[in-house]
């Protein structure tokens, strides 16, 4: 049977690649292109890795899948876990496949775990937690894994991606994704796999975590040499190169949390005078040592008297103290007598993830405390767009949003009920969508809701719009004339197997990009999900996974 290799080059785009590609810095991949068929891959919305993936697996739109986010709300409350498989409602791609006998093998395919039995193999990675344990299918190929490679670990350490070291981290994620790479070629010939699907992450993270451009471009580069040693070991008849979105590079968050709260959509709750002492105590001490560089006696002596005098002092006095720390640290005050957690008595609406611009409306008869009738949803998603289609950015007075979505208008299946209310796009942007309140990290406001931080902070955020790359027996030469969609992906590797489609899926098959041999025919179809999926979601973390989990996930700037 034929082999077919499926690289995701996370986060490449063709902004990114194309430079590249004209100073001959990437070989393997210009060799695709010169033999086969290119083109620009539209990926989900929001299009960030457990949504755009879970849409790869499945071949569904998010209102299918029921991914959204790397966290799912329980229904009727305010309480949010861990994106896990378990999660994602479908049949995988590789099911189909496995049926017509067609061997599989995955290999840091994002949310993966825990893993499920597969005629092939599975090597879970992203979306895994440092800590766990079932890492593999079948379970005995760890151990032959880590006799011949030593300890798997499925990601690279939240220790190095919280160290800010660029150098380190990129050399961190190198090996990593080598060590990947190799086992990956090896685990395909001990198992005899006809599809191999792997997931390249050096490129995402890269842009995540390092400052600058030519850092991102090394990443590349070094991705695609993995990708040149990959084809030579695995020797595939077709190569699929694909990506789940794109990148860009940022310059600063825009605070949409701040924006909701003071315009009334937002409350906050206050700290309790313990809490607030505790904070004011550590944005003294930030303030005082990092920003004006008082140290020692001198410098204890200066914030114990700033800390026993300014609750006494005239508002107008505390006024001009909180304007002159938050020119240093951008609306340390709020952190210190507000918390992250809202007054839902008070709130119409609340965020997701810290930085995916999906909000819910707290909807009463839905929502505990709701406040929302769900006669004005509709009403009050009019009156949000409206506003934040004005915000426009602080530098070029463009608009800040690309477009602002109802669910329903965006989504179509029996998840779309467990969607956030609103998707805000602006992932045609410079500046990030922050949702949640931010710490009090040092850095430069510019007016009141953009903030470049100085600390803790992402150099590169996502995009919409990806690529693909199709070379081999299958696929013809040329390039695209218009978008395609992510869905599109395994409605085509099926069927470059004569698997017929399920009728159930969103993706079509690219028929456009085939060879001329009678490829290009119509797929046949099957049923899809024969059942429902079922509304009873297992938790497959431990506490101490999800810790874990959700330590990495803040490393790479998910969450605050």
């Amino acid at each position: 049977m034929k082999r077919t290799l499926l690289v995701g080059l996370d986060a490449a785009c063709w902004e990114y690649l194309d430079p590249l590609l004209k100073s001959g810095r990437l070989p393997a991949i210009q060799k695709l292109i010169d033999t086969g068929y290119r083109g620009t891959l539209t990926s989900t919305m929001p299009p960030w890795t457990p949504t755009a993936w879970s849409s790869l697996v499945t071949a569904k739109n998010p209102g299918k899948h029921g991914i959204f986010d790397m966290f799912w709300r329980r229904p009727g409350s305010y309480d949010f876990a861990l994106t896990n498989a378990t999660i994602r409602r479908g049949t995988p791609f590789w099911a189909y496949l496995n049926d017509a006998g067609v061997r599989v093998g995955l290999v840091n395919v994002p949310f993966t775990h825990p893993p499920v039995a597969i005629d092939g193999f599975i090597l879970c990675g992203f979306g895994t937690p440092e800590s766990a344990g079932d890492l593999t299918w079948p379970p005995e190929a760890l151990a032959s894994i880590e006799a011949g490679y030593g300890k798997y670990r499925p990601i690279v350490s939240t220790e190095t991606l919280r160290s800010g070291m660029a150098d380190r981290i990129l050399a961190t994620e190198k090996n990593h994704q080598a060590g990947q790479i190799a086992i990956a070629a090896e685990l395909a010939e001990q198992y005899a796999v006809d599809v191999l699907v792997i997931n390249l992450m050096l490129t995402d993270h890269a842009n995540h975590k390092v400052p600058e451009m030519a850092q991102v471009q090394a990443a590349y580069e070094q991705s695609d040499s993995d990708i040149a040693s990959l084809i030579s070991a695995f020797g595939p008849d077709n190569v699929m190169l694909i990506s789940d979105h794109g990148s860009s590079r940022l310059k600063g968050d825009f605070l949409l949390n701040v924006w909701l709260r003071d315009r009334g959509y937002a409350t906050y709750l206050e700290r309790t005078p313990a809490e607030q002492k505790a904070a004011f105590i550590g944005t003294l001490r930030q303030w005082s040592q990092d920003y004006k560089g008082w140290s020692g006696t001198g410098g204890r002596l200066v914030r114990r008297l700033v800390r026993n005098t300014l609750p006494s002092m005239p508002n107008a006095f505390q006024a001009r103290y909180w304007s002159m720390v938050e020119r240093a640290i951008p609306h340390a005050r709020t952190h210190v007598f507000y918390s992250t957690e809202p007054d839902y008595t008070r709130t119409k609406v609340f965020p997701g993830s810290l930085y995916s611009g999906l909000l819910y409306f707290n909807v009463a008869g839905r929502e505990p405390a709701g406040v929302v009738d769900p006669s004005e949803r509709r009403e009050l998603a009019a009156e949000l767009k409206r506003e934040l289609l004005q915000v426009v950015e602080p530098d070029t007075g463009r608009p800040l949003f690309a477009e602002i979505f109802l669910s329903d208008d965006l989504y179509e299946g029996q998840a779309t009920a467990d969607a956030p209310d609103l998707i805000v796009d602006a992932y045609h942007s410079s500046w990030n969508i922050r949702t949640r309140q931010p710490a009090p990290y040092p850095g430069t406001r510019h007016g009141r809701y953009f903030v470049t931080f100085d600390h803790s902070r992402d150099f590169g955020w996502h995009s919409r719009d990806g690529v693909f790359v199709f070379a081999g027996t299958d696929f013809r030469s040329g390039t695209a004339s218009s978008k395609c969609e992510l869905m599109d992906i395994p409605a085509t590797l099926i069927h470059l197997y004569d698997v017929p489609q399920p009728d159930d899926w969103d993706g079509t098959v690219m028929v456009d990009t085939l060879a001329n041999d009678g490829r290009r025919r119509p797929p046949a179809t099957q049923p899809g999900d024969a059942a429902p999926p079922s509304s009873d979601r297992e938790l497959a973390y431990t506490a101490e996974e999800a810790d874990s989990m959700i330590r990495h996930l803040r490393a790479l700037g998910y969450l605050d």
